[in-house]
């Protein structure tokens, strides 16, 4: 196993911990995030070449954990109008790292050469998410549950006919309708 992939193991293991963790209740939402962000600046960054599908978890949970931190920035920065600036910094590098993560799942759908993957519609608490996000099982991977709100995406799942259109709850539920 070259080096590459032993980090991005080593990545994944560490965030099944936090998942464990959070999923006990030793942590919040946010807490959790901000773990996340802390584990994945500790690597070496997202994989440049991608010809693993243990690699192309990596950079979705890499692109993912700081999509939601700078998010989560803009929205502290949100109401402050001294920091309209701060504001849109953040929410367009949080939106720039959610449309990597969203080149991510491209690449996770194509090493899986479109095998034994379910997609369908999820349920959620968030408005602005209803009748947008969707859930992506890649259902031979042990914890392999990815999310999207990207048409395209969808468009090329329903072309594959791997995307039911009934919505229903999400894997983890818990975890997408709890907000931070």
């Amino acid at each position: 196993m070259d080096a590459d992939k032993r980090q991005a193991l080593k990545f994944c293991q560490r965030r099944s911990k936090l998942i464990a963790d959070y999923t006990k209740g030793s942590m919040t939402k946010r807490e959790f995030i901000l773990n996340n962000f802390q584990l994945a600046n500790q690597m070496s960054g997202p994989y440049i070449k991608v010809d693993s599908f243990e690699k192309a978890l990596f950079n979705y949970q890499y692109y993912n954990c700081m999509a939601k931190h700078y998010s989560m920035l803009a929205r502290r920065h949100k109401k402050n109008k001294k920091n309209k600036r701060m504001y849109t910094r953040y929410f367009s590098l949080g939106n720039s790292y959610y449309d990597k993560k969203d080149a991510s799942v491209y690449k996770i759908l194509e090493l899986l050469d479109y095998q034994a993957i379910k997609a369908y519609p999820i349920e959620t608490d968030s408005k602005r998410l209803d009748n947008k996000l969707f859930e992506i099982v890649a259902t031979q991977r042990d914890k392999a549950i990815f999310h999207s709100i990207s048409p395209e995406i969808k468009k090329l799942l329903c072309e594959k006919g791997l995307f039911d259109g009934n919505k229903r709850p999400s894997l983890i539920s818990d975890y997408i309708n709890d907000t931070y």
